[in-house]
């Protein structure tokens, strides 16, 4: 997410907004939030309606949390880019960049389907194991 704040700015001049989702709790989303000097808001999703709507949940880990994952939804509620990505790496913030300044009416782009590998599944576990932080702000 420090990517996402860092290229903040740079998003919201074309015109565009971040919102982060999590089913974290609205205290430690805030938490996480102000650790992380996030400029935009984290909305939580507690009872997972919006992931599972969107089909973004991911049941098999921490008693189910969304899967990583980009949109980009233009004015009209029209989904122009998604990204479904790894546990360990997401899709950069410029790549969001790139996509904004090239804004055409094209056709919607699905970046790709994610198979972790098995380094990615130890690096996962080994952070649910360490208790790494997530975190939300708002109720959703």
């Amino acid at each position: 997410m420090a990517d996402y704040r860092d290229n903040y700015h740079r998003i919201q001049a074309l015109g565009a907004k971040v919102v982060a989702i999590s089913v974290d709790p609205p205290e430690r989303s805030e938490a996480l939030r102000r650790e992380l000097q996030l400029p935009f808001a984290i909305l939580c999703d507690t009872e997972h309606r919006v992931i599972r709507e969107w089909d973004i949940y991911n049941s098999k880990e921490r008693a189910g949390i969304p899967k990583p994952c980009v949109f980009v939804i233009d004015g009209n509620g029209v989904v122009k880019y998604f990204s479904l990505d790894g546990i360990a790496r997401r899709v950069p913030a410029p790549e969001i960049v790139r996509l904004l300044e090239s804004a055409t009416d094209a056709p919607v782009v699905k970046r790709k389907v994610y198979v972790p590998s098995p380094a990615d599944v130890f690096r996962a576990v080994r952070a649910n194991l360490g208790g790494g932080k997530r975190g939300s702000g708002r109720q959703l």
